[in-house]
């Protein structure tokens, strides 16, 4: 425990969600010093100069120098490097998806418990005040069928792993926390219209509540969307990622009487619209991170969290196969 103390950070891997993530850390109140290692020393040496922070020449000269480390590189490099960091007894925030398989995940998770070391995941929209406000929405609701869409036009990014891994797992956590029972996947679908791996995927899943969640993630979009569209058994909740907002739905029938007692008008619907907090969510990621490694509790997003999103993305990824 580190508890009472600011914490030395690193990053490894400085591509856009690095560079965005050293961002954060470079003016934390929780973080005393930040260093940060790419491949790239160049760019390495052009971020640490734009945040006022430390790069150094290796991934084992961070280590020696931090509490914690964020690892913000490619998908298939998490395992190698949370390993070698747990190893160092050094707390790791891992971008998502936690590993590339559920093996090396089960291997970190069992790593983590035996160095005592938090490891949090970076499902970062779990931090998004939209899904904050609309978890507390749900409390009341029963919900009947979600519509989650994740749209970009993005094909440079994570190409390393299909649309499901680098894109559709966001929904796949947030879902998971929605659904009130188990989740079984019943199809799915994709293809590669302009990468390697699939660039688009919807799947279909239910719960043992009989709920169903149709989730679409495409890279070939012309706009961006970030949606959650949520059937209830009293309302119709609409939220909006991207815009901070949601709007619930429901049926109204009331007459309004001018003087003389004949109908005015009719009102058919109630639209109310939630006041969201204008909170940035990777900060709020950061902030729940370190509180957690300085006071030895579990993150919001632990990595049994991150391993039940894996098993999910694999099994949505065999039904595309």
């Amino acid at each position: 425990m580190i508890a009472g103390k600011r914490l030395k950070m690193g990053v490894v891997g400085l591509g856009s969600m690095g560079q965005n993530h050293a961002r954060i850390a470079s003016h934390h109140q929780l973080v005393q010093e930040l260093f940060v290692f790419d491949q790239d020393a160049v760019r390495a040496e052009d971020i640490a100069q734009k945040y006022e922070c430390t790069a150094v020449g290796s991934y084992e000269e961070l280590l020696d120098k931090v509490d914690a480390v964020i690892i913000a590189s490619s998908t298939l490099s998490h395992y190698t490097l949370a390993k070698q960091a747990l190893l160092a007894g050094r707390h790791c925030l891992i971008e998502k998806p936690i590993t590339a398989t559920i093996a090396e995940a089960q291997e970190i998770l069992a790593l983590s418990k035996e160095k005592s070391c938090v490891v949090a995941v970076g499902h970062v929209e779990r931090y998004n005040p939209v899904f904050t406000e609309l978890s507390k929405i749900l409390t009341s609701e029963k919900v009947l069928a979600v519509t989650a869409q994740r749209l970009s036009y993005n094909l440079s990014r994570a190409n390393d792993v299909s649309v499901v891994l680098d894109l559709m797992i966001h929904d796949i956590d947030t879902i998971c926390q929605i659904a009130r029972s188990e989740l079984q996947v019943v199809s799915a679908v994709g293809q590669a219209f302009r990468s390697v791996t699939s660039d688009f995927v919807s799947t279909l899943l239910t719960g043992g509540d009989g709920a169903i969640y149709n989730l679409i993630a495409s890279k070939i979009s012309q706009t961006r969307v970030r949606s959650l569209c949520i059937s209830c058994e009293e309302c119709y909740i609409d939220a909006d990622y991207l815009k901070k907002e949601i709007q619930i739905f429901r049926h109204a029938s009331g007459k309004y009487l001018d003087r003389s007692q004949q109908v005015g008008y009719r009102q058919e619907a109630l639209v109310e619209r939630v006041i969201v907090p204008n909170t940035e969510p990777l900060l709020a990621e950061h902030t729940d991170f370190y509180q957690a490694v300085l006071n030895n509790k579990d993150p919001l997003v632990t990595a049994q969290h991150g391993i039940k999103a894996l098993e999910l993305a694999e099994e949505i990824e065999t039904k595309c196969a």
